[in-house]
This record gives C-alpha cells, structure tokens and sequence, in this order.
C-alpha cells in the first residue's frame, strides 16, 4: 500500500511540473502577443490559464495567439 501511494505521489509530482513549464511558455507568448500589439511601454494583464495545446502547435504559440486577441478586444 505504501508503494501504491509513492508512486501515484511521484506520477502527480512529475505531471505537475509538465503543466507548469507549458503554463510558462504560454504566458512568456501571451506577454508577447499582447505586447505586439500595444507598444513595449505597456502594462500587460494577468495571464489566463492556458488551454489544451492542439496537434501542431506549441504553448508559447498559444499564447501569442491569446495575447494578441486580448490586445486587440
């Protein structure tokens, strides 16, 4: 039983950090895109949760599309 449980803990540890790396390259293209759009000089918004990447693209990709559609509105 203790076996069991370490391992789910450490699948969840390991899965945790993968969304928090995508998290970051979705904000550092969010902030990107926003930033495309509005001039350097410019205070950006809170960035939003990242939804699920498609096949073909990246997170940072993603988040550049966001960011510039936030500007923009």
């Amino acid at each position: 039983m203790k076996r069991v449980f370490i391992s789910v803990f450490a699948l969840l540890l390991v899965s945790g950090s993968a969304f928090a790396d995508e998290q970051a390259e979705f904000c550092i293209g969010f902030e990107e895109g926003y930033k495309t759009v509005k001039g350097e000089m410019v205070m950006v918004p809170m960035c939003p949760m990242a939804n699920m990447t498609p096949m073909g693209s990246t997170p940072f990709r993603e988040g550049l599309k966001a960011g510039i559609e936030a500007a923009t509105r």
